[in-house]
């Protein structure tokens, strides 16, 4: 049976926004009705997540405690993120007929938010004795999406329900967001992100299965190169392109609550590290010798993870949606690296005789992008939508 602990956390974690929606986090909220076609106007969303960070994947894909086992059990990230997302659909130079463009609904989205972080355990002491924060609060990196209705917004001004809609949207992150490099656990990314997704929603018309929503949505996002990697880039220099897949099913269950079940997989590519200037347990050097990695590129073998999300929520007005939500992992792997060590002679440079030569080697358990966290985690989420007049866009 499990623990009142799980308990409690899945009475009070359950839920998410079956209701039309906007775009919160797209990698932690999966939300019902995100690729609906809408009447035109503006959705706005707040949602605040809580998740402890206590545990990890390691690159074998097993569920290890703590976060950075390197550094010995313990180490923690806890988060807790705020974010407000807004989510338009409007119609573009119907006057003109232009082809394409003027004959479907269009939708732009942007999502920005706040994170408190904080490093707990070993990680935490290691950073602060190196001279550095053991984190980094602040705004997050910005999210920005925009792209046509494909299917389902034709005939929009008349229609009074979309059973079948597909969007396309190109998709932008814009590296805003407070990051310290010396920082094991910061609020942004530090590298710019682009790509593109293609998600579809349908309400079945048949009886049997009247009531019942299916999302699905598949995402390609590839990243820049991040300059300042953090923690002496123990993240990686180049993270590797992320391919996501998620799907809804929804349905309503009395009156003005809803609930459902989602699943999310994402499969990153090989992540590459450059200039890594410091490990958890570095080899000794012998007598009269300077130790330091190797600065060759390392690459690890990719990142994965797999989550499902439960979810419940109700209409507190019609333009008004409340629902809480909670997230498990299934499964994951994080990258990781050997970094070989080199040593030389301490006063190589003024003989003019420096000759580094091997010295064995430690792991660099992956942090950033290339990190996979096991840990369960509740969010909560408000959805409103503004009145609009008949005339509004």
């Amino acid at each position: 049976m499990p623990s009142a602990g799980f308990a409690r956390a899945l009475l009070t974690g359950l839920g998410v926004a079956i209701a039309p929606a906007a775009l919160a986090n797209p990698d932690l909220l999966l939300d019902s009705g995100r690729f609906l076609s809408r009447h035109p106007g503006l959705t706005v969303g707040l949602s605040l997540l809580h998740d402890p960070r206590d545990r990890s994947f390691g690159a074998d894909g097993r569920r290890q405690p703590g976060v950075a086992p390197r550094y010995g059990a313990g180490s923690e990230f806890p988060l807790t993120q705020a974010r407000i997302d807004f989510d338009w659909h409007f119609p573009m130079f119907e006057a003109e007929a232009l082809p394409f463009v003027s004959s479907r609904l269009w939708n732009a989205r942007a999502a920005l938010g706040y994170s408190d972080t904080s490093s707990k355990g070993p990680i935490a002491t290691a950073a602060v004795a190196a001279g550095g924060p053991s984190s980094k609060s602040g705004i997050n990196d910005l999210d920005l999406a925009f792209g046509p209705v494909l299917f389902g917004s034709r005939d929009w001004r008349s229609r009074t329900a979309t059973p079948l809609s597909l969007i396309l949207l190109g998709e932008l992150r814009v590296p805003i967001g407070a990051q310290d490099p010396d920082a094991p656990n910061n609020a942004g990314d530090g590298a710019f992100a682009w790509g593109g997704r293609l998600g579809g929603h349908w309400q079945p018309q048949t009886a049997w299965l009247r009531g019942i929503r299916l999302d699905a949505g598949v995402r390609l996002r590839w990243y820049e190169a991040n300059q300042e990697p953090a923690f002496n880039a123990q993240a990686p220099t180049q993270a590797g392109r992320d391919l996501e897949f998620d799907a809804t099913l929804a349905r309503r269950l009395w009156r003005d609550v809803h609930a459902q079940v989602s699943y999310y997989y994402r499969d990153g590519q090989a992540s590459e590290y450059r200039r890594i200037r410091s490990t958890a347990n570095p080899p000794d050097a012998a007598p009269l010798q300077d130790r330091f990695p190797d600065p060759a590129p390392l690459r690890d073998r990719g990142s994965r993870e797999q989550r499902l999300q439960f979810g419940l929520g109700a209409f507190v007005t019609p333009r008004l949606w409340l629902a809480l939500a909670y997230t498990h992992p299934l499964s994951g792997r994080s990258g990781s690296v050997t970094v070989p060590y080199l040593q030389q002679p301490a006063d190589c440079q003024a003989l003019g005789s420096c000759q580094p030569q091997p010295n064995g080697s430690d792991v660099v358990d992956g942090l950033g992008r290339a990190r996979s966290y096991a840990s369960d985690s509740v969010l909560l989420s408000l959805r409103w939508q503004p009145s609009q007049s008949r005339s509004a866009p």
